[in-house]
């Protein structure tokens, strides 16, 4: 059975995608071990669903659709850097997820537990939304740590309107993404309650 490398995302407008490459220029002129994640690629998962049976897309469309029919869209910004799990034994560069990064959490859980009798199971860890710019290949000079510390950024403000399912193609080249489904954000319950 054919099987789809998957995950579930918002995409990032590409005025903030050129402002975090922007912010990987400028970093990668202190020399760090880091594999700089390409612009064009930077995301923010809600949810990694890894191999997914072929056959089963569709029905996790039609699953993932339902629960964007009950999701008021929402806007939240991109600000801050930081290091995963600590700047000491960092392993990822990331920027953040500021205001209202509740509603980003709420989405992700409904869609964890919707995705449930798939056979997917729930994370273990608290949902962190972030975007991954960075993944760290041997230890940080505190120089370093301490500039990203010092460092203040501001992508710009998204307004959530629709989730997109992604595949993932991993190349020698680095992953390849392709959008398999766009789904809008749209609280039809509100839309009834306004006729």
């Amino acid at each position: 059975m054919p099987t789809i490398r998957t995950f579930i995302t918002v995409d990032i407008p590409g005025a903030i995608r050129s402002k975090i490459a922007k912010l990987q220029h400028e970093l990668k002129q202190e020399r760090v071990h880091i594999s700089w994640s390409p612009a064009q690629n930077i995301h923010l998962t809600l949810k990694f669903l890894g191999d997914v049976e072929e056959s089963l897309l569709p029905h996790i469309i039609k699953e993932l659709a339902t629960v964007c029919a009950m999701q008021t869209p929402f806007d939240f910004e991109i600000k801050n850097l930081g290091f995963f799990p600590n700047p000491e034994r960092a392993r990822v560069l990331w920027v953040g997820i500021d205001s209202p990064g509740k509603h980003l959490a709420e989405l992700a859980k409904k869609i964890e537990s919707s995705l449930i009798q798939f056979g997917f199971s729930k994370e273990n860890r608290k949902f962190n939304p972030h975007l991954t710019i960075g993944r760290v290949k041997s230890r940080l000079r505190n120089s370093f740590i301490e500039k990203v510390e010092e460092k203040s950024f501001f992508g710009g403000k998204i307004a959530a309107g629709e989730i997109a399912v992604i595949k993932s193609d991993l190349k020698p080249t680095g992953a390849i993404y392709t959008p398999l489904a766009r789904i809008k954000l749209e609280n039809i319950s509100l839309k009834e309650g306004r006729k």
